[in-house]
């Protein structure tokens, strides 16, 4: 019989001899980035891309036993991508289905390369290095596009870059919400790298560097003019403070954190108390056009988007409307108002969204999912101190989401959404056992 060591040794061996293979499959991923993010440019293109894919997946799986690597998304990815699948052959939009069916496609190969890819310790630390440049690229390039934006005047007028044009700058633009929902991903993963304990005498540059990087992200955030990014990137920090107070062991920054927790909480429920239920309702109600946030008349939109999307689900349970179709669906079939100047992309709620594109049954395997990546990342946490800062600020990250998901959508094969897909590789990733030094 084999020992554990022997069978470690040889599956180490295995990788290394497949590696080349590992290499091919990362360019052609790369080569098919544009492609699948942007089907409609060139669909020749898109077609080779996505059989190019294929191709080096077959060969892996031909070459290599791990080549379907296993981890706990394993199942949840599998209910997911059929319920996708029955998503994509519903839907009567395939203009409308096709960006979001490739974006989905796209993000499930970032996960299987991350996995695949990371093998070694110093591989985590290149991962999360490629992660922060993807969400910062997307970042600034959503910064350059933001142009007049209605809701805060002074905040558009404090924009150095709304009257910049820059060539093929539109096709590259990401709404100003999305770009919100991507940094309050990632801005508690930066805030945990910072404050997360670093050895070596280059710690105080390291954290200077991440505290720079953590206020232009904070400034382009405010630039987007997002409330609801604002106060999901406030809960992803609330919750990243809440589980480094979970997974330290008894020390003064314990102590520190759980009376920031504390405090936080409190002064939540001050201000709920301030407020008030009554004014909360006849907000919800009659939203005001005015206030020291700007306009709440979205919120109008809202309370009418949500009831129609509900009972479209009811009207479609098990396969959804058709992966990204709901804003030709909805009104076809249901008596929504027409809103010349709002763009009804989604019903700006990501369980609800998720449901419209997939079915219950979707949505089941979306919620599958986030349950694996919630237990996946504590256990990391809690076991390798050496990768403590990266999954809590993930799982940090999650939250602020999925808090930004409550009112509004980064829906599933949204250009941003490949980060998410990234994070989870990661997760996976950091969660095998026995990485290499």
């Amino acid at each position: 019989m084999t020992t554990l060591a022997e069978r470690a040794q040889d599956e180490r061996g295995a990788r290394r001899a497949v590696r080349p293979l590992v290499i091919l499959e990362g360019i052609i991923l790369l080569s098919a980035v544009p492609w699948l993010l942007f089907p409609d440019l060139l669909p020749a293109a898109t077609v080779v891309a996505l059989l190019a894919l294929a191709l080096v997946w077959l060969l892996g799986m031909a070459f290599d036993r791990t080549a379907l690597p296993r981890t706990p998304f394993n199942l949840a990815f599998v209910l997911l991508g059929v319920a996708l699948g029955v998503g994509i052959l519903v839907s009567a939009d395939p203009m409308e289905t096709l960006p979001k069916a490739t974006g989905v496609v796209l993000g499930l190969a970032v996960w299987r390369f991350v996995v695949i890819a990371v093998g070694r310790r110093p591989h985590v630390a290149l991962a999360v290095g490629l992660l922060l440049l993807i969400c910062l690229g997307f970042s600034v390039t959503g910064v350059l596009s933001l142009r007049e934006l209605p809701k805060i005047p002074a905040l558009t007028a404090a924009n150095p870059f709304r009257n910049l044009a820059l060539p093929g700058l539109a096709q590259l633009s990401t709404h100003p919400n999305q770009l919100a929902a991507l940094i309050s991903f990632f801005l508690p993963l930066l805030v945990s790298l910072a404050v997360g304990p670093r050895p070596g005498p280059s710690r105080r540059l390291w954290r200077v560097a991440l505290a720079l990087v953590a206020l232009l992200v904070v400034a382009i955030l405010i630039l987007t003019q997002s409330r609801g990014g604002w106060i999901a990137t406030a809960a992803g920090l609330f919750a990243l403070a809440a589980l480094w107070a979970a997974v330290l062991p008894p020390s003064h920054a314990r102590r520190g954190l759980r009376l920031v927790v504390g405090l936080a909480v409190l002064a939540a429920l001050a201000v709920a108390v301030w407020i008030g239920p009554t004014t909360l309702w006849e907000m919800w109600l009659n939203p005001p056009a005015d206030t020291a946030v700007g306009t709440l008349r979205t919120l109008g939109v809202r309370r009418a988007i949500w009831p129609w999307g509900a009972t479209a689900v009811g009207d479609f349970p098990f396969t959804g409307v058709g992966l990204g179709a709901f804003r030709q669906v909805v009104f076809r079939l249901y008596p929504l108002p027409p809103w010349p100047d709002y763009d009804l992309g989604h019903a700006h709620n990501i369980f609800l969204q998720t449901a419209l594109d997939t079915g219950l049954p979707g949505l089941v395997a979306y919620l599958a999912v986030l349950f694996v990546a919630a237990a996946v990342g504590w256990r990391v946490a809690r076991r390798d101190p050496g990768f403590r800062a990266v999954s809590l600020g993930l799982l940090a990250g999650l939250v602020a989401l999925h808090v930004f998901g409550l009112a509004d959508a980064l829906v599933l094969g949204a250009k941003p959404a490949v980060v998410f897909w990234f994070a989870l590789g990661l997760l996976a990733a950091m969660n095998k056992e026995g990485l290499e030094t």
